[in-house]
Protein backbone atom coordinates (compact mmCIF):
# COMPACT_ATOMS: atom_id res chain seq x y z
CA UNK A 1 0.00 0.00 0.00
CA UNK A 2 1.26 3.41 -1.02
CA UNK A 3 2.29 6.09 1.21
CA UNK A 4 -0.94 8.83 2.05
CA UNK A 5 -0.15 12.19 0.99
CA UNK A 6 -0.30 14.51 3.83
CA UNK A 7 -3.14 16.26 5.23
CA UNK A 8 -3.98 19.52 4.78
CA UNK A 9 -2.26 19.68 8.19
CA UNK A 10 1.00 18.87 7.00
CA UNK A 11 1.03 15.42 8.66
CA UNK A 12 0.41 12.41 7.93
CA UNK A 13 -2.76 10.81 8.61
CA UNK A 14 -3.42 8.32 11.32
CA UNK A 15 -5.88 6.03 9.18
CA UNK A 16 -6.66 6.64 5.52
CA UNK A 17 -11.02 6.13 4.71
CA UNK A 18 -14.07 7.02 7.33
CA UNK A 19 -13.39 4.06 9.82
CA UNK A 20 -10.57 4.58 12.09
CA UNK A 21 -11.28 0.75 13.82
CA UNK A 22 -11.42 -0.28 9.77
CA UNK A 23 -8.78 -2.20 7.68
CA UNK A 24 -5.85 -2.61 9.29
CA UNK A 25 -3.61 -2.21 6.44
CA UNK A 26 -5.56 1.45 6.71
CA UNK A 27 -3.78 2.17 9.73
CA UNK A 28 -1.01 3.68 11.18
CA UNK A 29 2.20 2.66 11.46
CA UNK A 30 1.33 2.02 7.63
CA UNK A 31 3.68 -0.87 6.63
CA UNK A 32 6.13 0.42 3.42
CA UNK A 33 9.20 0.00 2.02
CA UNK A 34 12.35 1.99 2.30
CA UNK A 35 12.22 2.55 -1.47
CA UNK A 36 8.36 3.98 -0.83
CA UNK A 37 10.20 6.15 2.31
CA UNK A 38 13.08 7.47 -0.20
CA UNK A 39 10.54 8.05 -2.80
CA UNK A 40 8.06 10.03 -0.90
CA UNK A 41 10.46 11.94 1.54
CA UNK A 42 13.54 12.39 -0.30
CA UNK A 43 12.49 15.80 -1.29
CA UNK A 44 15.20 17.75 -0.49
CA UNK A 45 19.09 17.59 0.01
CA UNK A 46 18.25 17.53 4.00
CA UNK A 47 15.95 14.85 3.79
CA UNK A 48 18.14 13.21 1.19
CA UNK A 49 20.67 13.15 3.01
CA UNK A 50 19.36 12.42 6.79
CA UNK A 51 17.71 8.56 4.71
CA UNK A 52 21.53 8.02 3.47
CA UNK A 53 22.43 7.99 7.03
CA UNK A 54 19.32 6.30 7.86
CA UNK A 55 20.53 3.84 5.42
CA UNK A 56 23.92 3.52 6.82
CA UNK A 57 22.82 2.58 10.25
CA UNK A 58 20.25 0.04 9.01
CA UNK A 59 23.32 -1.51 7.30
CA UNK A 60 25.27 -0.85 10.38
CA UNK A 61 23.21 -2.71 12.68
CA UNK A 62 23.06 -5.73 10.25
CA UNK A 63 26.94 -5.68 10.27
CA UNK A 64 26.56 -5.96 13.87
CA UNK A 65 24.52 -9.03 13.74
CA UNK A 66 20.95 -6.92 13.76
CA UNK A 67 19.23 -8.70 10.87
CA UNK A 68 15.66 -9.23 12.42
CA UNK A 69 13.30 -6.22 12.75
CA UNK A 70 11.39 -3.38 12.01
CA UNK A 71 11.63 0.13 12.79
CA UNK A 72 8.91 2.42 13.26
CA UNK A 73 9.63 6.45 11.69
CA UNK A 74 8.11 9.46 12.59
CA UNK A 75 8.85 12.97 13.55
CA UNK A 76 9.34 16.23 11.59
CA UNK A 77 10.89 14.23 8.94
CA UNK A 78 7.02 12.63 8.39
CA UNK A 79 6.15 15.95 8.29
CA UNK A 80 5.56 18.71 5.56
CA UNK A 81 8.56 20.59 6.25
CA UNK A 82 12.15 20.68 6.52
CA UNK A 83 13.55 18.39 9.47
CA UNK A 84 16.09 18.35 11.28
CA UNK A 85 16.60 14.77 11.81
CA UNK A 86 14.39 11.43 11.52
CA UNK A 87 12.80 10.11 14.69
CA UNK A 88 12.72 5.95 14.93
CA UNK A 89 12.24 3.12 17.08
CA UNK A 90 13.67 0.15 15.99
CA UNK A 91 11.91 -3.51 17.69
CA UNK A 92 15.45 -5.77 17.36
CA UNK A 93 15.16 -9.26 17.57
CA UNK A 94 18.45 -10.23 18.97
CA UNK A 95 20.94 -12.87 17.22
CA UNK A 96 20.94 -16.30 18.20
CA UNK A 97 24.18 -15.77 20.09
CA UNK A 98 23.08 -13.06 21.93
CA UNK A 99 19.57 -14.66 23.62
CA UNK A 100 21.76 -14.69 27.02
CA UNK A 101 21.37 -11.26 28.45
CA UNK A 102 24.64 -11.46 30.14
CA UNK A 103 26.14 -11.67 26.25
CA UNK A 104 23.22 -8.80 24.86
CA UNK A 105 24.03 -5.82 27.52
CA UNK A 106 27.73 -6.26 26.73
CA UNK A 107 27.25 -6.54 22.99
CA UNK A 108 24.78 -2.90 23.17
CA UNK A 109 27.35 -1.17 25.86
CA UNK A 110 30.52 -2.18 22.98
CA UNK A 111 28.42 -0.65 20.12
CA UNK A 112 27.88 3.46 20.93
CA UNK A 113 27.74 3.99 17.27
CA UNK A 114 24.67 1.93 17.03
CA UNK A 115 22.70 2.58 20.15
CA UNK A 116 23.76 4.63 22.20
CA UNK A 117 20.72 7.36 21.37
CA UNK A 118 23.16 10.98 21.57
CA UNK A 119 25.87 9.31 19.29
CA UNK A 120 23.38 7.80 17.07
CA UNK A 121 21.97 11.43 16.79
CA UNK A 122 25.21 13.71 16.56
CA UNK A 123 26.78 10.56 14.25
CA UNK A 124 23.74 9.67 11.43
CA UNK A 125 20.78 12.48 12.40
CA UNK A 126 18.79 9.91 14.01
CA UNK A 127 16.52 10.25 16.92
CA UNK A 128 17.17 6.61 18.13
CA UNK A 129 15.24 4.57 20.54
CA UNK A 130 15.12 0.36 20.89
CA UNK A 131 12.83 -2.17 21.88
CA UNK A 132 14.40 -5.52 22.57
CA UNK A 133 11.90 -7.82 21.49
CA UNK A 134 13.23 -11.10 23.12
CA UNK A 135 12.87 -8.61 26.40
CA UNK A 136 10.68 -9.59 29.37
CA UNK A 137 6.73 -9.22 27.29
CA UNK A 138 5.33 -6.24 29.82
CA UNK A 139 8.97 -4.92 29.12
CA UNK A 140 8.08 -4.45 25.63
CA UNK A 141 4.13 -4.06 25.94
CA UNK A 142 5.12 -0.80 28.40
CA UNK A 143 7.52 0.56 25.95
CA UNK A 144 5.42 -0.03 22.84
CA UNK A 145 2.54 1.86 24.38
CA UNK A 146 4.42 4.40 25.70
CA UNK A 147 6.69 5.26 21.65
CA UNK A 148 3.06 4.64 19.94
CA UNK A 149 1.45 7.62 22.34
CA UNK A 150 4.47 9.44 21.96
CA UNK A 151 4.83 9.16 18.20
CA UNK A 152 1.07 9.28 17.49
CA UNK A 153 0.73 12.70 18.15
CA UNK A 154 2.13 16.16 17.23
CA UNK A 155 4.44 17.80 20.12
CA UNK A 156 2.96 20.64 20.41
CA UNK A 157 -0.47 20.63 18.73
CA UNK A 158 -1.60 17.02 20.08
CA UNK A 159 -2.47 16.43 16.85
CA UNK A 160 -3.19 12.33 15.97
CA UNK A 161 -1.25 11.47 13.34
CA UNK A 162 0.48 8.57 11.73
CA UNK A 163 3.49 7.20 10.97
CA UNK A 164 5.68 4.42 8.96
CA UNK A 165 7.24 0.79 9.70
CA UNK A 166 9.93 -0.55 7.40
CA UNK A 167 11.28 -4.40 8.13
CA UNK A 168 14.99 -4.39 8.65
CA UNK A 169 15.87 -8.32 6.65
CA UNK A 170 15.33 -7.11 2.94
CA UNK A 171 19.14 -5.95 2.24
CA UNK A 172 17.78 -5.17 -1.51
CA UNK A 173 15.19 -3.12 -0.83
CA UNK A 174 17.99 -0.73 1.52
CA UNK A 175 20.34 -0.61 -1.69
CA UNK A 176 17.28 0.20 -4.32
CA UNK A 177 16.41 3.03 -1.61
CA UNK A 178 19.71 4.09 -1.64
CA UNK A 179 20.25 4.15 -5.43
CA UNK A 180 17.23 6.17 -5.83
CA UNK A 181 18.61 9.08 -3.60
CA UNK A 182 19.74 11.38 -6.08
CA UNK A 183 19.79 15.53 -5.96
CA UNK A 184 16.74 17.12 -6.63
CA UNK A 185 16.92 18.84 -10.18
CA UNK A 186 16.00 22.38 -9.56
CA UNK A 187 17.66 22.65 -6.07
CA UNK A 188 21.41 24.17 -5.66
CA UNK A 189 24.45 22.23 -3.99
CA UNK A 190 25.04 23.54 -0.05
CA UNK A 191 28.34 22.63 -0.04
CA UNK A 192 28.57 18.84 1.18
CA UNK A 193 27.38 16.82 3.98
CA UNK A 194 28.31 18.01 7.77
CA UNK A 195 28.39 15.09 9.90
CA UNK A 196 27.69 17.21 13.42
Amino acid sequence: MPIPPFTIDGILPPFQGSDPGGDRALMSPYIVTAVEVTDSFGTTRVRQTILKRWLEHRSALRAAGIVRGFQWLDGSFLEDKEPNDLDLITFVYRPQTLLAIQNWQPFLMARPELFERTTVKRRFNLDAFFIDMNGAREAILSSSRYFLQLFSHQRHTFLWKGMLQVGLEDVGDDAAALARLVPPPNEKPTGGDDDS
